[in-house]
């Protein structure tokens, strides 16, 4: 295998993943994962000790599922549909542009096509929402990963590339905006936290466990 730090892009997936998650509306999964500590365990391993402050998420570990998940969807709801103003919108071109579907829209929504994905069949929400952006993350790093362990370089400079771009041209200053709103105005601790570990990410301020 090419001498390459594939732990750290390990983490990176398996963080992406974590965001997608959160940001997606609130299900039956997401709940448990909360109740059952798992989507706790998992940022633990990830994120390096005292890199953040990650209680506002073992909070929810043993408390009832279905309660979770309906402080959950109130929290969203009013969020990210029911205020007036919103509180926050999910939508880079919102942030960039003002409205909804304009050119950075687009453009990532060319990107998705470029790497074979369909953005429709695998998302089913609007390119620039931050879910589909982030999943996108996933997907890159899943890619670096898979090309590293093949030997391919050529592949490996393509994801590096990528995912660097995304991160610096589509993601980082709208994650930090939503992840900032979240952490200050959010009703529940699981939103204010996510809010803080995403605005510290792609601050780059926040660094995996080695």
């Amino acid at each position: 295998m090419i001498d390459y730090p594939v732990e750290a892009i390990k983490k990176r997936l398996i963080f992406y993943n974590a965001l997608v998650q959160a940001f997606n509306y609130p299900d039956a999964e997401l709940a448990n994962n909360l109740s059952s500590g798992k989507f706790s365990d998992i940022l633990h391993t990830v994120i390096a000790d005292g890199e953040a402050d990650l209680s506002g998420i073992d909070f929810y570990k043993d408390r009832d599922k279905n309660e979770v998940l309906l402080e959950l969807e109130r929290d969203y709801t009013w969020m990210f549909f029911a205020s007036k103003p919103r509180v926050a919108y999910l939508f880079g071109s919102v942030y960039g542009e003002g409205k909804l579907y304009q050119d950075s829209t687009f453009k990532i929504a060319r990107l998705y096509h470029e790497t074979g994905l369909n953005v429709k069949e695998s998302f089913g929400l609007p390119p620039d929402h931050i879910a589909v952006e982030l999943e996108f993350m996933a997907y890159i790093a899943f890619n670096f990963i898979d090309a590293l362990k093949n030997e391919n370089m050529e592949n490996v400079a393509y994801a590096e590339e990528l995912e660097r771009h995304v991160f610096d041209n589509y993601l980082s200053q709208f994650a930090i905006k939503v992840g900032e709103t979240l952490k200050d105005r959010a009703k529940t601790e699981f939103y204010r936290n996510i809010g803080e570990i995403t605005a510290l990410f792609f601050s780059k301020k926040l660094h995996f466990s080695l």
